[in-house]
């Protein structure tokens, strides 16, 4: 199953002082977690322009496995996640044509 999955900073967490270190110890490990999971084909994404935020569309057999890795990048638990289950079109696709031929009656 495919999933949207956004990412938001969130503002407040890390005093200025310890925001070189965090980019250093956090950021930088993250986006390489997040570049090696773009080359093994698992999501395709990357950050909003101009934004201290990003989004990706994952494939997961299940939301366990999506939860692991999520919570494998470095990040993780320094960023607002929003998760969106995605529906392919070829079932919304037959989804809709079956509704549109019960409802004309065909």
């Amino acid at each position: 199953m495919e999933y949207l999955v956004e990412a938001e900073n969130i503002d407040g967490l890390i005093p200025m002082k310890d925001v070189p270190d965090y980019i250093s110890h956090i950021v930088i490990p993250s986006y390489e977690k997040l570049i090696k999971l773009e080359s093994e084909h698992k999501i395709k994404g990357g950050l909003l322009a101009g934004q201290r935020a990003g989004a990706f569309i994952m494939d997961a057999s299940s939301p366990e496995e999506l939860g692991k890795v999520l919570k494998s990048i470095p990040f993780w638990g320094m960023v607002k996640w929003k998760v969106t289950p995605l529906q392919s079109f070829k079932s919304a696709l037959e989804q809709d044509g079956s509704i549109a031929k019960m409802l004309s009656g065909d």
